[in-house]
């Protein structure tokens, strides 16, 4: 996903989860609009977070992919020497 996307996706939730909570409680859904816009920037401050996490955890797997790779070609070569004597 985008940076994009997961923010705007994320502070989407957020007002949908104020519209909902404002709905339970039976009051005006745009009595206090500045509470919308706090839990649209709060959840798009987490959108933002987890699409750093991902990107930080993909970069770490591409790191320990190519380590993997790069000690099977070893083996292998070992494996192909060893058979050789």
């Amino acid at each position: 996903m985008t940076l994009l996307t997961s923010v705007s996706g994320f502070a989407a939730f957020g007002v949908l989860v104020r519209t909902y909570a404002l709905g339970l409680q039976k009051r005006p859904l745009f009595s206090n609009p500045s509470g919308t816009a706090i839990a649209a920037a709060v959840f798009g401050g987490v959108g933002y977070y987890v699409h750093n996490l991902q990107e930080r955890q993909n970069a770490a797997i591409a790191t320990k992919k190519e380590l993997l790779l790069k000690n099977r070609a070893r083996a292998e070569e070992l494996a192909e020497k060893h058979a050789a004597l």
